[in-house]
């Protein structure tokens, strides 16, 4: 009977002690644990985006000169691949048959002069009619035109270079025979240096007239400007056509050089983030995280550019002018969690 009532008792207390344990603790005993980060002030700074385009070299002028008159060549005074100056004389024409007929037109000039004022000093006097002095002026005049022409005719047997500039192809040799049309060099002006390129309608409006950029032709870095924009696209790619000038002093670029172009755009105020401290929220948007009063924040931002070693984020989403940022345990901290906070210069 004993063993019985033992049982019962230590029972008893084992059902007092399982329901001591499972009772709820007093909620005043309950410690609250708050994290520690880190968090950095970021500046608001101003970045300006570079537009990287493609293009190519080309001449800024490339003019063929013909001859203006007919005549066999009789002197040759250029080399294909020289460099001439503006005036220089590249060949004679022959001048004889032109030296002649300035002669000839010379002297009908005089004639017809002399027949005028003859012709005016009799209508003066009232011995000559107002119709043959008209006449006699207009045979003078004509005359007058037809000698002009003969002095220029002469003056181009003199064939001048227009402006500075290479002779980038020869289209005769001495003792041939030109016509009037016929070509006889090409010319081309190296100095300044145009660049050819096309950007698409995101970027056209961008991009300023006199805008500055810069020209990587090989290992070369040249400062130009934008020099022309076209008003309309092309019907194809959709893309508008810009024009670069560069100086090429000596004419060391060549036409027809690949060429990549950087133009920097209005700057935007930004921040520089490091790369460690993009992250992604549950919704998988990318972001970063900041501390507001103790608690985090996340912000979705918008990336301008990759530097390589982190991100520019355009900051007018921002109405701060320093951004607290979470530099460190970032990845351990959820939005709206509140955290204690150590200040990192």
């Amino acid at each position: 009977m004993r063993i019985y009532i033992l049982i019962a008792i230590l029972l008893i207390i084992s059902i007092g002690l399982f329901f001591k344990e499972d009772s709820p603790k007093n909620s005043s005993s309950i410690e609250k644990i708050e994290k520690t980060v880190g968090v950095k002030l970021l500046d608001k700074q101003k970045y300006s985006k570079i537009l990287k385009l493609r293009g190519f070299t080309e001449a800024s002028r490339i003019v063929t000169i013909k001859s203006q008159v007919e005549g066999r060549i009789s002197a040759k005074f250029f080399n294909k691949g020289g460099y001439y100056k503006a005036g220089e004389q590249l060949l004679l024409i022959d001048p004889e048959d032109k030296l002649a007929k300035v002669k000839e037109m010379e002297a009908l000039l005089n004639q017809r002069k002399k027949e005028y004022e003859v012709a005016e000093n009799l209508f003066k006097k009232g011995f000559r009619s107002e119709l043959k002095l008209t006449k006699s002026r207009t045979n003078f005049e004509n005359a007058l035109a037809q000698y002009e022409k003969s002095q220029v005719d002469l003056n181009n047997t003199k064939v001048l270079i227009p402006f500075d500039s290479i002779i980038d192809d020869s289209f005769v040799e001495l003792g041939d025979y030109l016509k009037k049309g016929d070509s006889i060099v090409k010319i081309v002006d190296l100095d300044p240096l145009h660049i050819n390129l096309t950007a698409n309608e995101n970027d056209i409006n961008k991009i300023k007239l006199n805008q500055n950029a810069k020209v990587i032709i090989g290992e070369k870095e040249i400062n130009g400007k934008v020099n022309f924009i076209s008003k309309t696209s092309d019907k194809e790619t959709r893309n508008f056509r810009i024009q670069v000038e560069v100086k090429n002093l000596n004419n060391q670029i060549f036409s027809g050089l690949s060429s990549e172009i950087e133009i920097n755009l209005n700057p935007l105020p930004a921040f520089f983030i490091p790369s460690s401290l993009v992250t992604l929220n549950d919704e998988g948007k990318l972001g970063i995280k900041s501390v507001n009063k103790n608690i985090v924040k996340f912000h979705p931002i918008k990336i301008l550019s990759d530097s390589g070693q982190g991100y520019w984020i355009d900051a007018r989403q921002f109405s701060l002018d320093k951004l607290p940022i979470i530099n460190k345990g970032h990845e351990f901290t959820v939005e709206g969690e509140v955290v204690k906070f150590l200040k990192d210069d």
